[in-house]
């Protein structure tokens, strides 16, 4: 009974007064969806894209020398090198994890497309949410050694650079089985079975 009395008793708040109140909240809210929140503590390299926070969890060399398939592994005759290759979680504004991106985007496990690019596929490698930087380094390390290898039975998005065109040209054709693919790479002698 109270609130009803009280607010009948009120007097009519002034325009200028709800104007300031209006423009303030507004001013609030916009702050509010620029600032970043940090996922967690720590020295280390990390980018801003749009609305995104990249942070580092790998920088070296990226070395892709072994296709899998039918139970055979296979080495690349001319493996797929590339440093600096960096691998980054993904973190939102709020500091929530999202996913694992690369830059630059060269290989073989790669999810379709995500706001910032391509986001990296995991396959067996489990992980939570990596809210400490040596975690994200951890699954990032394991990350770089999955993309050693091409598994034919889960070959994800194909990005190549345009040195290794009939490479990317064999296996990101998506009418063709993983078997027919593997014997077209042995015929034009980029692939050895490893005994």
């Amino acid at each position: 009974m109270i609130d009803t009395k009280l607010i009948t008793r009120a007097k009519q708040s002034s325009k200028e007064i709800e104007t300031i109140d209006s423009s303030w909240r507004g001013y609030v809210e916009n702050l509010r969806e620029t600032i970043f929140t940090i996922p967690f503590k720590g020295n280390y390299s990390a980018l801003i894209e749009e609305n995104a926070l990249l942070i580092e969890g790998y920088s070296g060399l990226l070395l892709i020398d072994r296709l899998y398939h039918n139970k055979k592994t296979y080495l690349l005759k001319t493996p797929v090198k590339h440093s600096p290759f960096r691998i980054y979680g993904l973190y939102d504004s709020r500091g929530r994890f999202e996913c694992f991106m690369a830059r630059p985007e060269i290989g073989f496990h790669y999810l379709g497309l995500h706001n910032q690019g391509h986001a990296i596929c995991t396959g067996d490698i489990q992980y939570s949410n990596p809210d400490s930087l040596s975690i994200l380094k951890e699954i990032s390390s394991k990350i770089i050694d999955s993309f050693r290898l091409i598994n034919m039975e889960s070959l994800g998005t194909v990005l190549l650079p345009n040195e290794y065109s009939e490479l990317r040209s064999i296996l990101a054709n998506k009418e063709e089985d993983p078997k027919t693919k593997v014997e077209k790479l042995l015929n034009k002698n980029l692939i050895e079975e490893i005994l």
